[in-house]
């Protein structure tokens, strides 16, 4: 039998040139081979977040996820869901929907393993070396804290949460490291937001948590009640320089971290959990430049996987459940979801969060799926 193609439309940037992107028509087979699906996104969060992974993604191979042709281009990994439109595989049926990492793309290709009620691992030969976390794509029919009408919610926060609680969990253990301040940067990503969510409901009352941000993003940071402090990077010697801190470094600016080093002289601990700013040395390139401790990368599959081990798998999801239902309760209250439709749209709205317009009281659900076949926008909460 002959092989035959339908299309796909990927959303690329450029590796080396984040600001660079383009649109592209790609051949994807629909005569799957053997425990093939194949699926049609549906829609994706777009955040601060996946322009980390486009900074590290030489590093950690992020670019490798969903490969494409031009290998001076990739597509950015993305938290969404997506329907199964043709499968064969016989324990995954069409019109599953499922939640995942996705492409910023109309549709892609996986090969289903170990499929159980509540999802299946992609072993697509490609992806064997990563995570299992990142292979993981969960069946939304059967999960209990799929709710739909906060599956918005989820796509924008469940996975960084995840990471914001094995963070706040290890904190916790090792007592904050003794510490009278955690201090986090990009203190308006949705990676901080939610450590700091969970910092307020652990943390002892002798220990701050302050947040770093820009100064446009300063009142609406504020605003959230979730840090004890907000300052913007230039006011970080307003602190007293003697103060004991752990350092949270989700912007992965190294002029920042770098400052941070030069004025503080009671760190206890600091790990890197992100890159959300790009146009400035990143905290990688002076790690070695430091002096002890210095900043450790902090790779939350790793952590979380660790945790499943000690705790079971069903203990991990049912203390994780009971941490995510709060935090969804609060976030409920003051979250916008905005979302787009089309090249335009998902153009614009890359562009801007690269640029870093992104508000912290929004969030960006995105789809290239169009049965209008134009750009939209929309927003509501």
């Amino acid at each position: 039998m002959l092989t035959t193609f339908g299309r796909t439309t990927d959303f690329i940037v450029h590796r080396k040139d984040l600001s660079q992107c383009k649109f592209v028509s790609a051949e994807i087979e629909t005569d799957l081979k053997p425990g093939q699906v194949l699926l049609k996104v549906d829609k994706f969060a777009l955040t601060a977040n996946n322009i980390s992974y486009a900074l590290i993604g030489e590093a950690l191979g992020y670019w490798d996820f969903f490969p494409v042709a031009e290998k001076t281009w990739g597509r950015i990994p993305a938290w969404g869901f997506a329907e199964v439109v043709r499968s064969k595989k016989d324990s995954v049926v069409e019109g599953d929907r499922v939640f995942g990492f996705v492409p910023m793309s109309t549709n892609f290709i996986l090969q289903p393993d170990a499929v159980s009620q509540e999802g299946f691992i992609d072993t697509s030969p490609h992806r064997s070396k990563f995570s299992p976390l990142y292979n993981q794509y969960q069946l939304l029919k059967h999960n209990p804290l799929y709710v739909p009408e906060h599956e918005d919610l989820w796509a924008l926060f469940w996975p960084l949460f995840m990471s914001a609680f094995v963070l706040s969990e290890f904190l916790n253990e090792n007592n904050f490291f003794g510490a009278q301040a955690i201090l986090i940067s990009s203190a308006s990503s949705k990676t901080a937001i939610g450590l700091a969510f969970l910092l307020s409901q652990k943390r002892s009352s002798e220990c701050q948590v302050i947040g770093l941000t820009s100064s446009g993003n300063l009142s609406s940071v504020e605003n959230l009640g979730y840090y004890s402090q907000v300052l913007t990077y230039d006011q970080m010697q307003l602190l007293p320089n003697n103060l004991s801190l752990v350092y949270v470094d989700i912007a992965g600016d190294g002029d920042v971290l770098s400052n941070l080093y030069y004025y503080f002289h009671n760190i206890r601990y600091s790990c890197l959990l992100g890159a959300t700013h790009r146009k400035r040395r990143s905290s990688l390139e002076i790690n070695s430049m430091l002096p002890d401790p210095r900043p450790i990368f902090f790779f939350a599959p790793e952590e979380i996987q660790k945790r499943v081990q000690q705790l079971g798998v069903n203990d991990f999801h049912k203390s994780f459940g009971h941490s995510w239902s709060q935090f969804l309760l609060s976030i409920s209250q003051w979250i916008q979801i905005v979302s787009g439709t089309g090249k335009i749209i998902v153009e614009k709205t890359y562009l801007d969060i690269l640029a870093g317009y992104l508000r912290p009281n929004q969030g960006y659900m995105l789809s290239l799926n169009s049965e209008l076949g134009c750009p939209k926008l929309t927003a509501k909460g």
